[in-house]
């Protein structure tokens, strides 16, 4: 990631909370806050398939309560 924001290159996080496994330890929020503070080259794109992680996870990304 740093060689990325050094060159000015996208960074596209997949999968960035490891199949849930960030957000049961830590709640989606913190890995999401870490990556997104990171640098505004960083693009984490995480997935579910669980209507109640989507909202948890866009919860997290606007900032609020996860």
């Amino acid at each position: 990631m740093e060689f990325c924001r050094e060159l000015d290159i996208p960074y596209v996080a997949y999968r960035p909370l490891d199949a849930g496994a960030l957000a049961r330890a830590h709640g989606p929020q913190a890995p999401l806050n870490w990556l997104l503070n990171y640098g505004p080259h960083i693009a984490p794109i995480p997935s579910t398939s669980k209507p109640r992680h989507l909202n948890e996870i866009v919860s997290a990304v606007q900032g609020g309560p996860a």
